[in-house]
């Protein structure tokens, strides 16, 4: 299993090597004293680079006995699967902040196995702090959804 592990880490290292060496010779790092196009990718294919070695390093030694599909710790990545699925559904009828409060409710219950009490206080807060920063502070309104006239 550590092989896999490795072999993802020297493939994203090349991947970030090239995003790196694109993004300073075909894109521009500063443009007029300002951050460039190049900016970001830039910064972004250095924290994949460091990423990367990190996952090779971690993963150094003997392999490990073999996993099969479907065998113990595989239901809760299909769990999150779903949940994530019925967002993105549930995102053009019951609108970002909503959806978004029954995506945490349902992470914390379901997989996080949480007490009601703190999920729902933990799913209602990122709804009223994500209502509040882009609505309110950046004047940058989410879909509504189409249950609630959006």
């Amino acid at each position: 299993m550590r092989l896999w592990q490795r072999s993802a880490g020297i493939f994203l290292l090349v991947v970030s090597a090239i995003v790196i060496q694109q993004s300073v010779q075909v894109l521009r790092l500063f443009d007029a004293g300002q951050p460039g196009s190049g900016f970001m990718p830039f910064g972004l294919g250095v924290i994949l680079a460091v990423l990367s070695v990190l996952l090779i390093l971690t993963h150094l030694g003997p392999e490990q006995t073999e996993v099969r599909f479907l065998d113990e710790g595989w239901l809760r990545p299909i769990v999150a699967l779903a949940i994530m699925a019925a967002f993105t559904v549930g995102f053009t009828w019951l609108g970002a902040v909503l959806s978004v409060v029954l995506l945490v409710v349902a992470w914390l219950l379901i997989l996080e196995r949480k007490s009601v009490l703190i999920s729902v206080v933990t799913g209602a807060g990122t709804g009223a702090v994500i209502y509040f920063l882009f609505e309110v502070a950046l004047r940058a309104p989410f879909p509504r959804g189409v249950l609630f006239g959006g």
